[in-house]
């Protein structure tokens, strides 16, 4: 990386359309200044250094002035830092990324552009609205709705707009009754269909159908407010057998993770649908010294195994044996034991094969009579195993592999899908992180966890929720979890008014 800005478009919303220039940037980002626009669960899966500034622009309401955002941008990329300037859909399609650029270059600060799936095409097409098809539409047309008196682009030509086959509206809802009339005044006729989307490839979709004289009214009936687009054509009629996103078994559904950014259980969850979205009560910070974790590892022959209790640790074993000129090598020494499905997925992924996989309590750990077991794992998870063990008359090394904190930022954050911008259903992966979540709320917040389903894979967390005095509403395991979840949570269909 060479710039100093990054000018980059995070697509409308669904972090799968991000692309893997802009995945790569995020994650050696050292400031992120983002938009209103900007998808949850992208915001989500930042590493948690990264610092964050909101710079959102909603209809009556700016955050920040383009002046400001600008001045951020420039002072923090002199401070030496990576700035990401993070913009929904595409930097340069209505999103003033080109201004910002300007800025820069007027001050020689080195940018670089990072384009994104624009909400233009990216929208329509979750909606199952092509903005071309062959017979039925061979030119499109972007416009902002905030063109007219009181809009931004007053020197719009309506009449040889309304000529293209496809025309596509951005932030077109609160000056729509003006982009409707602009239309038909240029010639379309009051029968073309059109579509409005809300929140388009998020769990938020929402879609209104009508026609240019129609549209106004029934988007009022539904209420639907900014964010939208609106989508003039005969493209429009394509929807009824090109839906697709809507017919995904966890459609509209959100999902809380109450762990790092991947977990096994992510893909399989959007591949049905649904906007999983990472939240960690906690963040991981290295131990106050390397020491005793150093010395264990010189010393794996003597263990009885290790016991690997999530990838933050297993991070950690590796790079200390990188830094003591050691690979993964040195780890055939010992028999590999993953404490849950989570850690077993994480060895896989560095291409070590667990020998067992046992409960994350480590209460099925098998007896050996040489050595004391290594558990490495954060604090929590490792004086969960470490007591198990004990009580079971085995011995245990917990050498610090990391620290824990909690940020004011994590928490109001869990307090938000909670209550105003609510999960649907929180998925717990260990007892671990049963605890962590509870740890995080004050007790009065807590019974506001019996509003949403709460999920346990596996008997630990099961366990872990019933002594907290939560009942979970579905106990399955991670091969059944997608199922489970279609099965118990209601769909939804996607349409305010079809």
């Amino acid at each position: 990386m060479s710039a100093a800005v990054y000018l980059v478009g995070a697509g409308p919303g669904d972090p799968g359309l991000l692309t893997l220039r802009a995945a790569r940037i995020l994650e050696t980002a050292d400031v992120v200044v983002y938009d209103h626009l900007v998808g949850d669960a992208i915001l989500d899966r930042l590493p948690a250094r990264v610092e964050r500034i909101y710079a959102g622009k909603e209809p009556g309401s700016h955050t920040m002035k383009q002046d400001a955002i600008n001045a951020v941008l420039a002072e923090r990329a002199r401070r030496g830092q990576t700035v990401v300037r993070l913009k929904g859909g595409d930097p340069f399609v209505f999103g003033r990324g080109s201004e910002e650029a300007e800025y820069l270059a007027a001050r020689g600060i080195p940018f670089e552009v990072v384009p994104g799936v624009t909400s233009a095409v990216g929208v329509p097409a979750y909606a199952g609205i092509p903005v071309t098809h062959r017979g039925v539409a061979a030119s499109v047309a972007i416009v902002t709705g905030r063109a007219g008196p009181t809009g931004e682009a007053p020197a719009v030509d309506w009449r040889r707009l309304a000529g293209a086959d496809t025309i596509v509206v951005l932030m077109g809802v609160a000056n729509q009754e003006f982009v409707v009339r602009a239309l038909i005044d240029g010639g379309r006729s009051p029968e073309t269909p059109a579509a409005a989307i809300r929140w388009g490839t998020t769990a938020h979709q929402r879609v209104v159908l009508g026609t240019l004289a129609t549209i106004g009214r029934r988007m009022q009936e539904a209420n639907l407010r900014p964010p939208a687009i609106l989508v003039v054509g005969d493209v429009v009629g394509l929807r009824a057998h090109l839906r697709w996103a809507e017919r995904r078994p966890l459609f509209g559904r959100r999902v809380l993770l109450p762990a790092p950014y991947p977990s096994c259980l992510t893909e399989p969850l959007e591949r049905l649908g649904a906007e999983v979205l990472h939240v960690a009560p906690v963040e991981w910070v290295p131990p106050p010294s390397w020491a005793p974790l150093d010395r264990a590892l010189d010393e794996l022959p003597g263990f009885a195994g290790m016991v690997v209790a999530d990838e933050v640790a297993l991070t950690a074993v590796l790079d200390r044996l990188a830094a003591r000129g050691r690979d993964a090598r040195a780890l055939a020494a010992v028999p590999l034991v993953a404490a849950g499905q989570a850690a077993a997925h994480a060895l896989r992924r560095y291409a070590l094969r667990p020998d067992a996989i046992v409960e994350d309590t480590g209460r099925d750990l098998p007896s050996r009579p040489h050595g004391p077991w290594l558990v490495v794992g954060s604090p929590d998870a490792q004086h969960l195993i470490a007591t198990t063990l004990v009580q079971r008359g085995l011995r245990a090394e917990t050498p610090p592999v990391c620290a824990l904190r909690t940020t004011k930022a994590r928490t109001d954050r869990l307090r938000e899908l909670l209550t105003a911008r609510r999960a649907h259903a929180i998925v717990f992966s260990t007892a671990v992180e049963v605890w962590r979540l509870l740890g995080a709320l004050d007790v009065d917040e807590r019974p506001a966890l019996r509003a949403v389903a709460l999920v346990a894979v596996g008997a630990a967390p099961q366990t872990a929720l019933l002594q907290a005095g939560l009942t979970p509403a579905i106990t399955t395991t991670e091969a059944d979890l997608p199922a489970a979840l279609a099965a118990t949570l209601p769909q939804d269909s996607g349409d305010a008014r079809a």
